[in-house]
């Protein structure tokens, strides 16, 4: 499959880091790079992998990439994996479920890439960060989902098994993953972590970022991946929802969209049993919003609509009362 793009518009070019798997005895992800013109026709630039395993921390897979500009660099974040993810197409029996953490590239021209390493909280198994493309109040600030930052995690018989460091009283906890915010003054130490969204709902199951936020003259528009549980135990629904933030300071939701602004509902979005769209890139051109998404974990795919649209029905519902901090 390929799946799960980082995309980004460069001048009159879009550029798309896919992620590849090509073979399931393993289920190891590399990553593909393809342009466009247009944002619709992309072409390979490349047979073999720009990027792929080479660290301890990511040698059974890199997933996920997404891609921000931040002045003159472009800075990619993906998932990176240190375990067997399958073996022979079965999955794996493990004491715990399987860790993952995100790491960082720097790259000029997408080809060739410096590792800056993990830049995930230990432990935290965190799959799911974003930058936002410039500093904020003289600081970096990134969007992040820590799978273990919650209370469900703390009340499983996981949680005996592994030491997860917490920046803040367990109190503060959401129950469910949840989206975080936090801060850095060199894109590599990230501190000062604040919870920014968590879900509410009875079959909610998490919340993760999605694109890196794009910057409005409204806000930050922040698009995001929302999980709820099927009907048919194990089995998630993937949609994508929205929210906006303040621009001077994106700890505060200027307003949140209650339901769905895309879910599954294609053939290609929901094979072999999955009902997953997930989206990691896209941009703004002119009054036009393009996400890219993986679908079913197989397939690369495009929605667009009207800003002017979504920014008005988001300014519309806005938040009761104003909290810093919603739930989805």
């Amino acid at each position: 499959g390929v799946f799960n793009p980082g995309v980004i518009k460069v001048d009159h070019e879009v550029i798309m880091l896919y992620r590849a798997v090509g073979e399931r005895e393993s289920y190891t992800s590399h990553i593909g790079l393809a342009k466009s013109k247009d944002g619709i026709s992309f072409e390979r630039l490349s047979k073999e992998p720009v990027f792929g395993p080479k660290q301890e921390f990511d040698k059974w897979a890199t997933e996920d990439p997404r891609i921000t500009q931040i002045e003159e660099d472009f800075y990619v974040t993906y998932v990176a994996v240190p375990e067997r993810i399958m073996d022979h197409n079965q999955g794996i029996a493990r004491d715990l479920p399987l860790e993952t953490a995100t790491a960082l590239l720097k790259t000029k021209d997408f080809l060739t890439y410096e590792n800056l390493g993990i830049i995930s909280s230990p432990h935290s198994d965190n799959k799911d960060i974003v930058l936002f493309p410039k500093k904020i109040g003289g600081r970096y600030a990134m969007l992040h989902r820590p799978n273990r930052w919650g209370k469900e995690w703390f009340e499983s018989l996981y949680s005996k098994k592994v030491e997860v460091p917490l920046p803040f009283p367990f109190e503060q906890l959401p129950t469910l993953p949840s989206i975080w915010i936090a801060w850095s003054d060199d894109l590599i130490h990230w501190s000062d972590n604040e919870m920014l969204l968590s879900p509410s709902h009875d079959l909610d199951a998490k919340v993760g970022p999605g694109l890196p936020p794009i910057e409005t003259s409204d806000g930050w528009l922040m698009i995001y991946h929302h999980v709820e549980k099927s009907k048919i135990p194990g089995n998630f629904i993937y949609s994508i929802r929205v929210a906006l933030l303040d621009l001077k300071d994106p700890t505060h939701i200027l307003g949140k969209l209650s339901y769905d602004i895309l879910s599954p509902e294609r053939p290609y979005e929901s094979e072999n049993g999955t009902h997953i769209i997930f989206p990691t890139g896209g941009y703004i051109s002119g009054d036009t919003l393009f996400v890219y998404y993986g679908a079913s974990d197989k397939y690369v795919c495009l929605a667009t609509g009207s800003v002017q649209k979504l920014l008005e029905a988001l300014k519309l519902e806005g938040i009761s009362g104003h909290t810093r901090h919603e739930t989805a």
